[in-house]
């Protein structure tokens, strides 16, 4: 059930396909730690084969390595927050564009993250002699999260550790920088554990496909523009009442993607199909979708 958002929105229930993806991430990661404990030689067989590197993708030609590393973690810490951003982020954007735009994105991001990871990190062998290095994680594709949410909610905000609020738009362009400067760093040979590139690659494939590709529409449902500052006072409650209509303008939209959607199954497949959890989002949509409460949907 979705809950009444005052100012921030983040996560909700979670829908088909941060669920699956969910699911996927983390049998491979108990996979990972099954095999660790036979042999660490087992699991770093398995990490090279499936994780992502120059060598394995230019010189084995493991040409599935783009897609299959994203779903390999290095650890516990890794795993959960990847999951949690998944989560967080993932869910709402899905429910507005629907699975199949939601996976799709998911999946190009981060194969495209995955071939810069493999591109750049071939210069930086050719260029330093740097040893044979393999990736793992879905963070390109989670960054390319961020900034679909940030591009599509730039006004919303979030709390940094619960309690240091800001607003999307500031939020990625932060973490934009960061990875910015932790890639030229990476490129000069300084660098950690920490696959900057693939962050970077995540932000810039999701920026491209944000612009120019046709699976995501509407990236800007409400301008960001904000009112000329009159005083203190009447400043404050208008942004109050600027951010309280943007809210309903956002549940509407939501609502809107989710009544096309369950109409569309319900036409194919009829009402039965629908499972418990969309028949409670679809009376979620018409609840805000028809805010009087008189309408009925035909």
């Amino acid at each position: 059930m979705y809950q009444k958002r005052v100012g921030f929105s983040l996560g909700g229930p979670i829908t088909p396909q941060v669920k699956l993806l969910l699911i996927i991430m983390g049998s491979i990661f108990l996979l990972q730690l099954a095999m660790g404990f036979i042999s660490a030689d087992l699991v770093s067989w398995f990490n090279s084969l499936f994780g992502i590197s120059h060598a394995g993708v230019f010189g084995k030609f493991y040409i599935w390595q783009p897609l299959t590393y994203m779903f390999l973690h290095g650890g516990f810490l890794h795993i959960l927050f990847n999951g949690l951003a998944l989560w967080m982020f993932g869910s709402e954007l899905e429910r507005l564009w629907g699975e199949k735009r939601f996976i799709r994105y998911f999946i190009l991001s981060g194969v495209g993250a995955g071939i810069c990871i493999a591109i750049v990190n071939y210069l930086l062998y050719a260029k330093n002699g740097n040893p044979f290095v393999v990736t793992l994680g879905a963070s390109g594709a989670i960054y390319a999260l961020l900034l679909a949410y940030g591009m599509i909610w730039p006004e919303r905000q979030i709390y940094i550790w619960g309690i240091i609020p800001i607003k999307m738009k500031y939020f990625v362009l932060i973490f934009g920088l960061m990875e910015f400067f932790g890639t030229i760093n990476s490129i000069r040979g300084v660098g950690g554990r920490i696959s900057h590139i693939a962050h970077f690659g995540g932000l810039v494939v999701g920026f491209l496909l944000m612009r120019f590709g046709s699976q995501v529409s509407n990236p800007a449902p409400f301008s960001s523009r904000q009112p000329h500052r009159i005083n203190a006072v009447s400043e404050f409650f208008k942004k109050k009442r600027v951010e309280k209509k943007r809210d309903e303008i956002d549940k509407r939209i939501r609502a809107k993607a989710i009544i096309d959607r369950m109409l569309e199954k319900i036409a194919q497949s009829g009402l039965e199909s629908l499972t418990a959890e969309e028949r409670r989002d679809l009376e979620w949509a018409r609840k805000n979708y028809f805010p009087g409460g008189s309408d009925t949907i035909h």
